[in-house]
């Protein structure tokens, strides 16, 4: 049983099934599953006909981009929240880490 319980833990995507290294921990195995999530909710919402329901329609729902809505001053910074944070996660993944 000690050795069927890893597998059905997750030990096989762990790599700590009979004693062989798949090179993957803990943290490589969780950002796998979220992806996989993540793929599996946005294909679903990118596919049906409902609108509000991808990350993008959430994203401007947010941040209060497009639809007509009036700008104000709270709109402007929530705006250059997400612009700072969009253009520093693209330095920081270009610069492998070191720039920012």
């Amino acid at each position: 049983m000690k050795r069927a319980l890893p597998y059905a833990a997750g030990g096989a995507l762990l790599g700590g099934v009979a004693g062989l290294s798949f090179g993957m921990g803990n943290y490589l195995a969780t950002w796998l599953l979220w992806f996989l999530y993540f793929s599996v909710v946005e294909l679903r919402a990118l596919f049906n006909s409902r609108e509000g329901d991808t990350l993008s329609e959430h994203v401007w729902q947010w941040f209060a981009v497009g639809g007509g809505r009036p700008v104000t001053g709270w709109v402007r910074l929530r705006r250059v929240v997400l612009l700072g944070f969009v253009v520093w996660l693209g330095v920081h993944f270009v610069g492998g880490g070191v720039i920012v």
